[in-house]
């Protein structure tokens, strides 16, 4: 074969690896991790500044939002805190800051804190746009995972398998311990109790289970989500309906015992 076949042949692969949906997938999870984890370290900066002009508020959620909305306790207006937080908690808010004995901001101040603040709102619209992006990708491009689970657990779980192929090719097993292989390595090396789920522990059926069950129903979800899998990547039929009636009755079994 001659070398320019070569080079045809690898840019024809190359062409239809990019073109696979669940590389979007991937990077919209990860993008996804990185905006929880910037905006976490926001919120955390902006509710210290904040402190520093109002130490008596001590909910960080709240003092954030008061930040972006008002910069200071001085400017702080019943009304509007009465609809961020309800009239109780503004009414506390409120008799707090009165008494407040932390330091006054001037102008300046009081623009640098609601510029990070409002930072930090931005970012949490962004995060929104992202996990209704991948609700649409996971609609079509994993639809039958994600109807056992959801569509951001099904991204995920595609997402740590490192793309659907690769997770098409796993057994219901290694499914069930995805992202808990700390644990399981751990558990491997040092003889520790042996994880009974990773990422599936997310579905309100591990979650809502009772503690000694799940390990049978993250088990018994795994084998459905193998199958559920594999129709994504080879047959692209929506067969989850069938994976569901099926799962129910095995979670009906394993309740009632």
């Amino acid at each position: 074969m001659k070398r320019e076949e070569y080079f045809s042949k690898t840019r024809a692969g190359l062409k239809k690896a990019f073109a696979q949906k669940d590389l979007l997938v991937m990077q919209a999870v990860r993008a996804l991790d990185d905006l929880e984890s910037a905006k976490s370290l926001l919120d955390e900066r902006t509710a210290e500044w904040m402190k520093i002009n109002f130490p008596e508020l001590d909910d960080p959620s709240l003092a954030c939002t008061l930040a972006a909305e008002f910069g200071d306790k001085e400017d702080l207006d019943f009304n509007r805190v009465a609809e961020i937080a309800g009239e109780e908690k503004a009414t506390q808010t409120l008799a707090k800051a009165k008494d407040s004995f932390g330091a006054a901001f001037d102008l300046n101040d009081k623009k640098a804190l609601m510029a990070l603040a409002k930072r930090s709102a931005e970012l949490e619209e962004a995060r929104k746009e992202l996990e209704g992006y991948l609700e649409q990708q996971a609609a079509t491009t994993l639809k039958n995972i994600a109807y056992l689970t959801d569509p951001l657990t099904a991204s995920r779980l595609v997402a740590r398998a490192s793309g659907l192929e690769r997770l098409a090719k796993m057994p219901a097993s290694t499914i069930q311990v995805l992202g808990a292989e700390r644990a399981l390595f751990k558990h491997l090396r040092k003889g520790t109790s042996c994880p009974k789920h990773g990422i599936i522990f997310q579905t309100s059926f591990v979650r809502g289970a009772a503690p000694e069950k799940r390990g049978k129903i993250a088990r018994a979800l795994a084998a459905k989500l193998a199958i559920a899998a594999k129709a994504d990547f080879y047959s692209h039929e929506f067969i989850a309906p069938k994976l569901k009636a099926s799962l129910d009755e095995r979670l009906k079994e394993i309740r009632g015992k």
